[in-house]
């Protein structure tokens, strides 16, 4: 019975269908099933909604309403049955590093991951390490977004992330970094834990980290 309510809840929020989606997050907890579990299927429904996204049929517009279901069923369903640590999926600090003033591309991601259920504070462009260090130890966030599109930005980012080293503060958050001038190579040569290659990419490694971490705690 379990296993076929997950698996609806799975397809509904492969279809965004806010509605069966609400509904089977009730029968799943009616039936005893744990957020974690509720989370972990609602992971899946969205790497489909990304693998649809991928193939040319979903658009960035439907990667927001994928948002807006999970956040409804965090705020309808989850909280309202007592599993508070939903009430966002988690903190992320996103920033495009010193020396550099592009912010299309992280706005644009920074109001998807909000739309997602993530409390998202941006702190703009041309963010020195020391601001970056400051903000993750004041906010203690999950996730650290570091943005580059100039040729300098993998070394500024590179900076960025030694400085939170320095700062005893690394391992307390999961780096992602992106942007025109890093590649894969780039990003773990400088020590990040993931690449993102544009919104989806960056959409799907944040919810992954949660995931990772609601197993941890």
């Amino acid at each position: 019975m379990e296993k076929k309510l997950g698996q609806v809840l799975v397809d509904s929020m492969r279809d965004l269908d806010e509605l069966r989606v609400l509904q089977s997050s009730v029968e799943l907890v009616s039936a005893g099933v744990s957020s974690y579990e509720i989370f972990e299927r609602l992971i899946e429904g969205l790497r489909q909604v990304d693998a649809r996204y991928e193939s040319g049929e979903y658009f960035i517009a439907d990667l927001i309403m994928a948002g807006h279901i999970m956040k409804s069923v965090m705020t309808k369903v989850l909280v309202f049955h007592g599993f508070e640590e939903f009430s966002s999926f988690g903190r992320v600090v996103m920033a495009t590093v010193r020396g550099d003033i592009h912010e299309l591309g992280k706005n644009v991601i920074a109001d998807v991951l909000r739309h997602n259920g993530f409390e998202v504070t941006d702190l703009g462009t041309d963010v020195p390490p020391e601001r970056i260090v400051e903000e993750v130890r004041a906010q203690s966030p999950n996730i650290l977004i570091l943005s580059g599109m100039i040729a300098s930005s993998p070394v500024r980012m590179a900076e960025s992330i030694a400085a939170l080293r320095d700062a005893g503060l690394r391992g307390q958050v999961r780096v992602i970094v992106g942007g025109a001038a890093v590649t894969s190579e780039a990003a773990e040569a400088m020590g990040a834990d993931a690449y993102s290659a544009g919104v989806k990419d960056c959409l799907k490694v944040c919810h992954e980290f949660m995931a990772l971490t609601a197993g941890e705690s």
